[in-house]
């Protein structure tokens, strides 16, 4: 309570007092690389997958991009074009799995990535605490 009514009192609230002490320390450098240092850890984990994702979808063999192609349209019997068709759609719902399973792969890595990311700075804050005043 005593806290309280000095913070009111004050112009500054003492968490401010705190992180001067703080930046002055010691510890405040060393806190400040090895977070850096997990932070481009995560940064370059999360543009790893994105370049293993972007390098899977671009090297994956589809053998139509997008549209019908021109033999399909040229065959003489409904049979026929209506098979070729089938087959055809279902290349293209296999292209879209393949999609999707790797934007959820490199989804996952990317939250494996954040979360490795956190515990090292959970870790880094918590091996550099003050003692309170």
């Amino acid at each position: 309570k005593r806290r309280y009514i000095q913070d009111r009192q004050d112009s500054r609230p003492s968490f401010y007092a705190a992180l001067e002490r703080y930046t002055a320390s010691p510890d405040a450098a060393a806190v400040r690389e090895n977070v850096s240092a997990a932070v481009q850890a995560y940064e370059e984990a999360v543009t790893t997958a994105a370049h293993a994702y972007e390098e899977a979808v671009r090297t994956a063999v589809y053998t139509h991009h997008g549209n019908s192609p021109a033999w399909m349209t040229k065959l003489p019997f409904g049979p026929l074009k209506r098979k070729a068709k089938e087959a055809f759609e279902r290349s293209q719902e296999a292209k879209q799995s393949f999609e999707r399973s790797q934007e959820k792969e490199k989804e996952f890595l990317c939250s494996q990535a954040k979360a490795k990311s956190i515990e090292a700075i959970l870790k880094i804050s918590l091996n550099h605490r003050m003692p309170r005043p």
